[in-house]
Formats: structure tokens, sequence, C-alpha cells
């Protein structure tokens, strides 16, 4: 364990084989307790507007900071300090994130969707190139660090389709090993009965507005009831009182042929 004179935590030696997400929370606490955990949160030697390249950290900061960076590494292995030498605070812990830090759920869903769509080059008869590519995309993903049912609620939220995309961004905010099949298989089920209800709903309303624009484009006929025609012009309007008119001669009288 690092133990200082200084420091009141004791933080398991980090090797690079243990748990990163409890080390890292326990030198968190150890720098948060020496009040420099600023350091690693963010680059605090950011340079001036005129010289945005180039860094420099005032005595009180570089101070500050070789604290934080004598924390880190006092939790690490010898073998591991080499490699962060001149380092800040603040580079020594994105590079061990990056190292060693659990990946977002988003990024870990579209690293799944590329092992999903993965398929062997036609044209590598060998098969060389095509298990070179699949090895660069199984090395994105580590297998060990989750148990096998966020893996496989991973695996559930990638293999949703276009219309629960809705539901795949929502998990997305949530770490890997919070996520809870039952909750997601909730929220497809959920969002497919809104999108049915929804459907049925559209197709009601389009055969209304369908009919409702039909008849409004089209008179009644005030006489016989009808549509398509008014009063004025319909064929069964007998206005002789004779009761013979038909069709035919509801045409001649509107076109003024009158029988002489």
């Amino acid at each position: 364990m690092a133990n200082d004179a200084e420091m009141t935590l004791e933080v398991e030696i980090f090797d690079g084989s243990g748990n990163f997400a409890d080390w890292s929370e326990q030198v968190i606490l150890a720098l948060q307790q020496k009040g420099v955990l600023d350091y690693v949160e963010s680059d605090m030697h950011a340079g001036t507007a005129e010289e945005p390249d180039k860094k420099k950290f005032n005595p009180a900061d570089s101070k500050a900071d070789g604290l934080a960076v004598a924390i880190i590494l006092r939790c690490m292995s010898k073998s591991h300090r080499k490699r962060f030498i001149r380092s800040t605070a603040f580079e020594v812990w994105m590079e061990l994130q990056k190292l060693y830090g659990v990946p977002n759920t988003e990024d870990l869903v579209s690293n799944i969707l590329e092992l999903f769509s993965f398929h062997m080059d036609p044209n590598d008869k060998e098969g060389h190139a095509s298990a070179v590519q699949y090895s660069n995309l199984m090395n994105k993903i580590d297998f060990s660090t989750f148990s096998s049912s966020a893996m496989a609620n991973l695996m559930y939220l990638a293999a949703l389709n276009k219309h629960h995309n809705s539901v795949r961004l929502e998990f997305a905010k949530k770490k890997p090993n919070e996520l809870e099949f039952d909750d997601i298989f909730h929220a497809v089920c959920t969002l497919s009965d809104a999108n049915k209800k929804q459907c049925a709903y559209n197709k009601k309303i389009g055969a209304s507005n369908f009919g409702g624009a039909a008849h409004a484009q089209r008179p009644t006929c005030k006489h016989c009831g009808r549509f398509g025609h008014s009063a004025d012009n319909c064929w069964a309007r007998d206005d002789s009182g004779s009761g013979s008119n038909n069709r035919n001669s509801g045409g001649n009288n509107r076109n003024g042929g009158g029988g002489n």
C-alpha cells in the first residue's frame, strides 16, 4: 500500500491488472484530502491568449501540481511510473483514463455495432487481414471489465433497430454496469405501444381528413341529398310538375336544349 507521512489514506498499488475504477476512486479521495483534486480534473497550466501553446504554471500552481503528481505516482507500481516522467497531474490522469478507464456506454454500443457489421473481405484469401481487423475491433472492448449480464445488456442495446434509437440514447447515459435488462425491455415495450397507438391514430385521422376533404370539395344537393351537384342542377328535380323528368331531360334543360 502507498503510505506517506502526510497522507492519512492508504491506497492499493496499481500495476495495471487490478480494478482501476476502485483504485481511481481511492486516489481521488487522497487528492481531495490534500486539496489538489482540481489539478487532475482540468488543465491548470493552459497557455495565454497570446501564446496558447506555451503552457506555464505560476509558482503556487507548480507546487500543487507536483504534489498531485507525487500522490498519483506513489500509488502506482515502479514500472508504471516511468511513462509519466515530466507529465502534469492532468496529463497523467488523462493517460490513465485512456489506458484503463471504462469506456462509456455509448462508445461501447458503437464498438459492438462494428463487431455486428464485420464481414470478412472477399478478396482476403488467406484471412490474415480480416483476422487483424477483427482483433482490432475486439481490442476496443475489454470484456473482462464487465459482468456477463452487463455485456448482454450492451449487446441488446446495440441490437435495437432504428425505431428504438431513442431507447438506446436514453440508456447510453448510464454506466455499463448500471444497465438492467428489465428496464431496457420495459422502455422498448412502452415505446412500441406508443408507436402502435400513434400509427393507429394517424391512420384514423388520415382517413377522416381524406373523406372530409373530399366531401368538403363536393356540393350537396338539397333536393335529392346526393353529393356532386346543387339543387339548381339536380336532374331529379321536376320544375314543370310533370314528374317525368329524368337524367337526360335534365341534362337537356340545363344545356338549354328544349324539344321543339
